[in-house]
C-alpha cells in the first residue's frame, strides 16, 4: 500500500521499539483504522495486556460503539472519541444493536503523554465531540496514512508524530478550536478599536456599542471566535505591547504602565508578574539585549 492516499480502513499497525527507546516522552505504541462487524469485538481495560500508563484515543467514523468507563456508559457514535488509560476500569464492544462500528485509534505511552492525558481528561471527560476537521483528528489520519504506507521509518519519527498529537490534543482540551468561519465584521470593528485605544480606558459597553451588538450577545460572539473573553482580550493585548517596550526601549516602567492602559503603575506589575511569571523590571532586564519585533502571550 506504499504512497497511497488512505480513504477506508486498512487494519492496524503495531510499533515495536529497543528497551531505551521506550522511555522517550511520548511514543507511538499501537496505530490503526479498523471497521468491526462482530459483536465479539470486546476490550476490558484491566485485563488487557498492554502494561502500564499505555494511553488509548479511539474516534469513531461510522456505525456505532459502546463503551463504559467506571459506572457510565456511553453510545459512540461518528465524530465522539474516547480516551481511556491502562490498566483502568473501562470496556469497549459493537454492541448487538450496530451492525458495524468504524474507527480509527492511537495507542501512545510516555511521561508527556500521561501529564497530558491526565489533564484532558480531568477537564473534558473521557468521551467528548470532535469535528473531524479538526487538527486532532487529521493528525490521526496522517499517523495512520504514515503508517499504513511504512512511511514511520524508526522510534524517533514515532516519537515525533505521538508528542505531536498528544499536543494538537492537549491544545484542543484547552479550547483552542480551529475556528474556520470568517470572523464577522462587527467583532473585526471592535478589535481593530482595541488595538487603535489601548492607551485609553475601555470598557465592555464600549466595544459592544462599536460592534453595534447587545452586551451579552457580543461576549457570545467574542468567545467563539478567540476563546476569551473580550476584556481578558484587552489585558493580554496590553501586556504584550508592555512587554515590546519593555524589550525595545528605555521608556520607564511607569510611562509604559501609562501608555498600556493600566490606573497605576502599581496594578500594572501586579497583572504583568500574573501573566508572565516576573516583574516588569526583571522582564526588561532579561530580555533587553534581545529587541523582540513580536510578542505572543499565552
Amino acid at each position: 500500500m506504499l504512497n497511497q492516499v488512505l480513504e477506508e480502513p486498512y487494519g492496524n499497525s503495531v510499533f515495536q521499539y529497543r528497551k531505551k527507546d521506550i522511555s522517550m516522552p511520548a511514543n507511538l505504541w499501537y496505530a490503526g483504522w479498523e471497521l468491526q462487524t462482530s459483536s465479539a469485538y470486546r476490550w476490558n481495560g484491566n485485563t488487557r495486556n498492554d502494561g502500564d500508563n499505555t494511553f488509548i484515543f479511539q474516534y469513531t467514523t461510522k456505525g456505532e460503539g459502546r463503551i463504559r468507563v467506571n459506572e457510565t456508559t456511553y453510545s459512540l457514535l461518528p465524530g465522539d472519541a474516547f480516551l481511556v488509560d491502562v490498566p483502568s476500569d473501562h470496556e469497549y464492544w459493537l454492541p448487538d444493536e450496530s451492525s458495524e462500528w468504524e474507527f480509527m485509534f492511537i495507542t501512545l505511552v510516555g511521561e508527556s503523554t500521561k501529564m497530558c492525558w491526565e489533564a484532558f481528561t480531568e477537564k473534558r471527560g473521557p468521551v467528548l465531540k470532535i469535528p473531524y476537521s479538526s487538527r486532532v483528528i487529521q493528525l490521526l489520519h496522517q499517523i495512520n496514512q504514515e503508517a499504513a504506507n511504512k512511511e514511520i521509518k524508526d522510534a524517533y519519527m514515532a516519537s515525533s508524530r505521538a508528542y505531536e498529537f498528544v499536543m494538537a490534543l492537549h491544545r484542543f482540551g484547552q479550547g483552542y478550536t480551529e475556528d474556520t468561519a470568517p470572523m464577522p465584521e462587527s467583532l473585526q470593528q471592535a478589535i481593530t478599536h482595541i488595538h487603535q485605544n489601548m492607551s485609553s480606558p475601555l470598557h465592555l459597553e464600549e466595544l459592544a456599542a462599536v460592534a453595534g451588538l447587545s452586551k451579552f450577545y457580543f461576549i457570545q460572539l467574542f468567545q467563539s471566535h478567540l476563546q476569551t473573553t473580550p476584556m481578558q482580550y484587552v489585558t493580554k493585548k496590553r501586556i504584550e505591547q508592555a512587554m515590546a517596550w519593555l524589550s525595545n526601549s528605555t521608556i520607564p516602567v511607569q510611562e509604559i504602565s501609562r501608555q498600556s492602559g493600566f490606573d497605576t503603575s502599581n496594578y500594572f506589575s501586579k497583572v504583568f508578574r500574573r501573566y508572565t511569571g516576573e516583574s516588569p523590571s526583571s522582564f526588561r532586564e532579561r530580555t533587553r539585549h534581545r529587541k523582540f519585533t513580536n510578542v505572543f502571550l499565552d
